[in-house]
């Protein structure tokens, strides 16, 4: 299973729609919040692959989950925008929700910087922003491929192509 992460596009729709049409091979598109309209527009226009989405902080009248478990090739993987979590000031909070969930993986945002770690086997990780990067000159997203039970993760940028 191949996954594009996104998070934080503010309104810049452009980067996501480079990088969904760039591969055709995608079972799933995660978008993390700050400007759900964005994905939403993109499943209207491109409806190929299924989508996951939850609610940012800059997402105010939004009826969407601020998180949610989703499973992809038996791995539980919990998904959310970040703020609720502080991850601007550390990953405690955010790290005890998914080890509460027994999580294989945290995919995250709001930070608009990549990270990447591994925390009591469970994978943390943030794909940065696809519009506006605090910790680069490109704006990123990240490749998640699910095989042989694994979670492989490759950082990108759509102007790296």
């Amino acid at each position: 299973m191949k996954i594009l992460l996104f998070s934080d596009s503010h309104g810049h729709m452009l980067n996501m729609v480079k990088v969904v049409k760039k591969y055709n091979d995608i079972d799933m598109i995660i978008h993390l919040g700050d400007f759900l309209k964005d994905i939403l527009k993109l499943k209207e226009e491109i409806r190929k692959p299924a989508y996951e989405f939850v609610a940012g902080n800059n997402d105010w009248t939004s009826d969407y989950p601020s998180e949610k478990l989703i499973i992809a090739e038996r791995k539980r993987i919990f998904i959310t925008h970040g703020h609720t979590y502080s991850v601007k000031n550390d990953y405690k909070r955010i790290i005890s929700k998914g080890l509460s969930l027994n999580a294989d993986a945290v995919f995250f945002g709001h930070t608009h910087k990549t990270e990447e770690f591994f925390y009591d086997n469970m994978l943390i990780l943030n794909p940065g922003s696809i519009s506006v990067p605090m910790d680069s000159d490109r704006p990123t997203y990240c490749v998640i491929e699910i095989k042989e039970g694994k979670i492989i993760s490759k950082f990108a940028s759509p102007s790296s192509y």
